[in-house]
């Protein structure tokens, strides 16, 4: 795994975390929430499709 990746990864996680976290907040903004844990779960994937080898 790359430095990239695990950057990458770390903030897919921070905005899933985040995203939860406002999620459970009274008052909180549920379409925030909503679109945080959409684009973490994208950045997790772009950094897992980018660590795939290489086809030959």
């Amino acid at each position: 795994m790359t430095a990239i990746t695990g950057l990458a990864l770390v903030a897919a996680l921070a905005l899933v975390v985040g995203g939860a976290w406002l999620w459970r907040q009274p008052g909180g903004n549920r379409t925030k929430a909503m679109l945080m844990i959409v684009a973490g779960a994208v950045v997790a994937f772009n950094a897992w499709i980018n660590s795939l080898p290489v086809p030959a």
